[in-house]
C-alpha cells in the first residue's frame, strides 16, 4: 500500500537521512573519473558532494520523482522517474557506486528496486542505501501527560508518512539475505539516534512534518497539529530523533 499522507515536497526524509549519507560517503572509495547513481536525489546537496568526488571527467546519474530542484551539468545527469513504475537508469555494470535514499512513503516493491541497483553495479563496487528505521518514538520529557500521549501519536503518524506502515521495514525485512544471494560483500550496517530538545532543529523539523499532514489521512486533527507544532517549540521537550540507518556493501568479482 503506497502512503500519500505528505505533499510533493521530498524535504522532510532528505533533512533527517541527508546527514547520514555524508558521513558514509567517507566510508566507500568514490574517486574522479567513476560514474555514480543517485536514487533519491532531491534537492541535490548529497548529488553535488558525489559531482566533486568524481571530478570533471567523472559522472553522476541523479534519479528522484520530482527533479525540478536539481540542475543538470556536464557532470550531473538528471533523471526523473518513479521508482513503483520505471526502471532504474542504466544496465547492468553501468556504475561504479550507487547510492540510494528511502523516498517518503511505500515503495511497492522494494525489493525490486534493490534488485536493479545491483544489477547495474559494477564487480567491487558499493552501494549504499539510507532509511528510517520503524522504531516506537521515546520521549524522555514533555510538560503534562497528555502532551506525552500527543507527541507519541503524531511521531507514529510522521513515521508512517515517511516510511510506510507501521512495523513495515523500509527496504526489506531481511536486507542482509538478500546483498549476500546477489553476490554482495563486506555488509555493513550504521545507525544513528540523536536527542532533540523542543525548539531546536530536529523539533522544528518534526513540526514541519507534521504541518504538511492530510488530518482526514492520518487520523488527527488540525488541533492535535496546532499543540504538536507548539510542543516542539517548548525547551520542555525531550526526545530522541527517529534511527536512521546506513547499510553499505560491495558487489563481488
Amino acid at each position: 500500500m503506497t502512503i500519500t499522507s505528505l505533499s510533493a515536497n521530498p524535504g522532510p526524509v532528505h533533512l533527517l537521512l541527508d546527514p547520514v549519507i555524508r558521513t558514509d560517503l567517507d566510508r566507500i572509495d568514490i574517486r574522479s573519473h567513476q560514474s555514480v547513481l543517485e536514487i533519491g536525489a532531491s534537492p541535490g546537496e548529497i548529488t553535488a558532494r558525489l559531482a566533486q568526488l568524481v571530478g570533471r571527467y567523472g559522472s553522476v546519474t541523479a534519479v528522484d520523482h520530482d527533479t525540478s530542484h536539481l540542475t543538470p551539468t556536464s557532470v550531473i545527469d538528471v533523471q526523473q522517474r518513479d521508482l513503483d513504475r520505471d526502471l532504474l537508469p542504466g544496465t547492468t555494470d553501468s556504475y561504479d557506486h550507487i547510492v540510494a535514499r528511502w523516498p517518503y512513503g511505500s515503495l511497492r516493491d522494494p525489493v525490486d528496486v534493490l534488485e536493479q541497483m545491483i544489477a547495474r553495479l559494477r564487480p567491487d563496487g558499493w552501494l549504499l542505501l539510507a532509511d528510517i528505521i520503524p522504531t516506537p518514538p521515546r520521549i524522555h520529557r514533555t510538560p503534562a501527560d497528555d502532551d506525552t500521549s500527543l507527541i507519541d501519536h503524531m511521531l507514529h503518524q510522521i513515521h508512517h508518512a515517511l516510511t510506510g506502515p507501521d512495523g513495515t521495514p523500509t527496504w526489506t525485512s531481511d536486507i542482509a539475505t538478500l546483498l549476500v544471494d546477489h553476490g554482495m560483500v563486506q555488509h555493513c550496517v550504521h545507525t544513528t539516534t540523536e536527542t532533540w530538545t523542543g525548539n531546536g532543529p530536529g523539533c522544528r523539523l518534526l513540526a514541519d512534518i507534521a504541518a504538511q499532514l492530510h488530518p482526514t489521512r492520518v487520523g488527527i486533527t488540525d488541533t492535535d497539529i496546532d499543540r504538536f507544532t507548539a510542543l516542539m517549540t517548548d525547551p520542555r521537550v525531550l526526545l530522541a530523533s527517529y534511527e536512521r540507518r546506513v547499510i553499505h556493501a560491495s558487489k563481488s568479482k
